[in-house]
């Protein structure tokens, strides 16, 4: 049986808290001796894996032609193929001033300034077949920020855009961008990040090499966003708003369907017409029986 008010409500520095906290006056283990009636407040933080999510895509799509490719890429490249995303920071750091006191070496320190760890979105990918990741990055920095050789978008080079008065705003630019950490209920927001002026700072390396005693190589990718990343009670709210449509209830991976059952009711025909396999010799000895 855990102590009472192993949880603390709503109250001081978790006051804007949504996520369940337990109380640090309780359960602590490591003063004069244990106290294992207090091991349920004693748990530890384990970080879960963050949720991206799409807010927007950059707008500049639409006239890049086939819109719904361009953002549904975009949609499935930062939410479903990342192997890894890393970069997502909000650490907070106090700096000093310091006075010498005495002539012993002791310096008193007086507050100064506080910075937020600016954040750096930054995405893992092992391309696929066609250099569709790469082709797809090289698109967006070409198209919208900038050509290599020109210096200018080639966007403005499309025929039913060039006769517009074209804004090269941010959002015309660059997506926005929500990161998720919930609870271990899947309920509550732990932390989250909103990321604005998000934009590659890289396609991805491409380059090419001759190795005949070498197998080849898989492309992997490591993309680093620009963000403006907004932090805090008000953008957890909003995650929370997001996450209640992420709902878990009925989704047991373990009671899918057989993925062959998505296209085929039976085994397919051509290879149920051959005279070989495990049915095949079944019947077989079926038919040899004697008696």
């Amino acid at each position: 049986m855990r102590l009472q008010d192993a949880v603390l409500e709503k109250k001081a520095h978790i006051k804007h808290s949504e996520a369940i906290a337990v109380d640090l006056r309780q359960g602590a283990q490591n003063g004069a001796t244990t106290d294992f009636r207090g091991f349920v407040s004693n748990a530890a933080y384990v970080r879960k894996n963050i949720i991206p999510i799409l807010i927007e895509a950059p707008r500049g799509f639409r006239d890049l032609g086939e819109e719904e490719v361009w953002t549904g890429t975009l949609k499935a490249l930062v939410e479903l193929h990342p192997k890894s995303i890393e970069g997502l920071n909000a650490t907070l750091t106090a700096e000093f001033q310091e006075t010498a006191v005495g002539g012993a070496g002791e310096m008193q320190a007086d507050w100064s300034d506080t910075k937020r760890q600016v954040s750096t979105p930054t995405f893992a990918y092992v391309d696929k077949y066609g250099l569709v990741i790469n082709r797809f990055f090289e698109g967006w920095i070409s198209g919208l920020l900038g050509d290599a050789i020109t210096k200018y978008p080639t966007v403005i080079a499309n025929p039913n855009t060039r006769r517009e008065n074209m804004d090269f705003l941010p959002d015309y630019r660059s997506a926005t961008m929500l990161f998720i950490e919930p609870d271990p209920n899947h309920q509550q927001v732990q932390y989250a990040w909103l990321c604005c002026n998000m934009m590659p700072k890289s396609a991805g390396e491409r380059v090419g090499s001759r190795d005949l005693t070498q197998g080849g190589q898989l492309a992997e990718y490591s993309i680093e966003y620009t963000a403006m990343t907004q932090v805090g009670a008000g953008v957890n709210e909003f995650a929370k708003k997001i996450l209640a449509m992420l709902d878990l209830n009925g989704m047991n991976p373990n009671l899918h369907r057989a993925f062959s059952l998505e296209w085929y009711d039976d085994i397919s025909a051509d290879v149920k017409a051959q005279n070989v396999g495990y049915q095949f010799q079944l019947d077989e000895v079926s038919r040899s029986q004697i008696g």
